[in-house]
């Protein structure tokens, strides 16, 4: 009764949980519509989608957040702030939303190291000649010969010139001053193919889409004079946008309500297959799914880390069923991605985490229940540490904006997304999950006496067990590549860099089993080989994207190099401890 009790507990807060931030606020009829405004439809990189995800993706990049607290300590989310800057509110340049890191590049710009390391436009104008200085130089050298400072100053140009480039879709560009402009980020991102957002969608007299600006300037008087032929009169959407947002910047709530009504009437009637999806996507937008996963699967680690140390079955009878509760809405994400996008699961590398993630998960689910009575809480613990890790990387991932980007020529192929790509992540779902048992065997063995002869069998069949799960499926996801390579490049096998990574996984996959059925390790060297397997898969994951060479360089991130670093040096700090000798383990274990 009293483990039922507590489960009901978990569920019940677990539920409200993720309630929280789904409804926004409502909003009167004297308040600004600002909850419909976020549903208007925008393309933008090549994908509709909503203006809320414009809004979010573009503060991510600025700030790695997607919501503003100002001075006085007001949250603002980020489609306000969106509308706040594009609609010209003087306030907007004071919002501290540029992330700079790099004491180097701070003090260049003559700015002082602050809390959080965020700033406002306002803060950084008088230094963007300074800026495009650095970045004209970073720009002229080879990737090579950048160094750190190099680099940071690259990064700080990107994402002031994205700010300006969805700026000046909104406003007429020669009505910014020069040297408020970045001119070499400019024309570095324009050779870099970024584009501007479309907000004036399909109409019955035009069937493309267009940005503001340039829709309210082809309407000009000044337009007459190119010839009789050209039709200079005012797009009604575009006038309907332009008076919605002046009537925003000066305070006017009733007109910018009635502009965004029949905004949307008008959409609705000329072109209403623009809002598919859109709605959804809001909501998907809200709900938050993998951070708040992210959170109950440290809570599910915590939990079981109490449960399975303490042999109290109450604690992981609540890790159980709170893992199960996270892991419903990690699945319903990744459904909602799949939706949205129209693609498989796994397309880049911030999918590929929380595809990982939710493997593991799986698994760790299917490890509880198998080896409930032999080793009890390990699945837990897998489940907890794996979804939680791979979605903050997830997180991590997300700061270059839209996740759900454009696919390459080279990868708009949706049969070999849905069977080479996640077949091979699978494979490194699995490796992963021999690696992180074989840790907490380790761990257990070498500090704790919970490694009892039992457990210790039962964790070694649980990494035997997914080792060779993890041979078959990464074999058989490289064997896939190399039959998608012939078909897009003409050759099975190049000893690319990524090739030779997804390789490097079946081999020391093999080379484990080969040395468990060889009698070369037992239980205790099987473990400290499964650890190591980490190293061999997170170096194809994310390690050859480093070298930004070969074919396959398009899934670079200068970003998780340090990570990755500090990820391999503990993985061989663990082995090492995994070598200690068999005495001075307190479980005593000799195998």
């Amino acid at each position: 009764m009293r483990r039922t009790i507590t489960n009901i507990i978990v569920v019940i807060l677990a539920f409200w949980f993720f309630q929280k931030g789904i409804r926004p606020e409502e909003q009167t009829e004297t308040e600004f519509q600002i909850n419909a405004f976020a549903h208007l439809p925008v393309k933008f990189d090549g994908r509709k989608k909503p203006i809320d995800t414009v809004a979010r993706n573009l503060l991510t990049v600025l700030s790695s957040k997607q919501s503003v607290r100002t001075d006085s300590g007001e949250k603002i989310e980020a489609v306000q702030w969106l509308l706040d800057n594009i609609a010209g509110r003087p306030e907007a340049v004071d919002y501290k939303v540029i992330r700079i890191e790099s004491l180097d590049v701070l003090s260049s710009l003559g700015l002082e190291e602050r809390k959080r390391f965020r700033y406002s436009y306002r803060e950084l104008l008088p230094s963007l000649t300074k800026l495009d200085g650095a970045a004209r130089s970073a720009f002229a050298k080879e990737n090579k010969s950048r160094d750190l400072y190099d680099r940071q100053v690259i990064k700080l140009a990107n994402k002031l010139y994205l700010f300006q480039n969805v700026m000046s879709s909104f406003e007429d560009p020669s009505s910014i001053p020069q040297d408020q402009l970045l001119g070499t980020a400019q024309r570095y991102m324009q050779l870099e193919n970024y584009s501007i957002p479309l907000v004036i969608p399909p109409t019955a007299g035009n069937n493309r889409w267009r940005p503001l600006m340039s829709t309210l300037l082809a309407a000009h008087p000044a337009m007459s004079s190119i010839g009789h032929d050209v039709d200079v009169s005012a797009d009604p959407l575009a006038v309907h946008m332009g008076v919605m947002l002046a009537a925003y910047r000066e305070g006017n709530v009733d007109v910018f309500n009635g502009e965004l009504m029949e905004f949307g009437a008008r959409i609705q009637t000329d072109s209403p297959a623009v809002f598919e999806k859109i709605s959804f996507e809001v909501f998907y937008n809200r709900l938050s799914a993998f951070m708040k996963s992210a959170q109950l699967y440290l809570l599910v680690f915590v939990l079981s880390c109490f449960g399975w140390l303490f042999r109290k079955e109450g604690l992981l009878s609540a890790a159980r069923v709170l893992m199960v509760f996270a892991f419903i809405p990690h699945t319903f994400a990744i459904v909602a991605r799949v939706f949205l996008s129209g693609y498989p699961p796994v397309t880049n590398l911030y999918s590929s985490a929380i595809f990982i993630g939710w493997a593991a998960v799986a698994a760790g689910i299917i490890i509880e229940f198998c080896f409930r009575k032999k080793a009890g809480g390990i699945g837990n613990l897998v489940a907890g540490v794996a979804g939680f890790s791979t979605l903050l990387i997830a997180h991590f991932l997300a700061g270059d904006g839209d996740t759900m980007e454009q696919m390459r020529a080279v990868l708009d192929t949706r049969f070999w997304l849905a069977t080479h790509v996640i077949t091979v992540t699978l494979g490194y779902m699995a490796t992963f999950v021999s690696g992180t048992i074989a840790v907490f065997y380790i761990f257990s063995g070498l500090f704790t006496r919970r490694l009892d002869e039992e457990t210790e069998d039962g964790m070694y069949r649980m990494m035997y067990g997914t080792t060779c799960f993890a041979l078959l499926l990464s074999f058989v996801g490289t064997v896939l590549g190399g039959l998608w390579a012939d078909d897009s490049w003409g050759r099975f096998w190049g000893w690319d860099p990524k090739e030779n990574g997804a390789l490097l996984i079946v081999i020391w996959n093999a080379i484990m089993l080969h040395a468990r059925y060889g009698k070369m390790v037992m239980h205790r060297g099987f473990a400290v080989m499964a650890v190591f397997g980490n190293v061999v898969t997170a170096w194809s994951w994310f390690g050859v994207n480093q070298l930004s060479v070969g074919l396959h360089s398009y899934g670079f991130t200068d970003s998780a190099s340090f990570t990755l670093a500090i990820f391999v040096v503990v993985q061989m700090v663990i082995c090492l401890a995994g070598l200690t000798p068999a005495k001075k383990w307190k479980s005593g274990t000799t195998q």
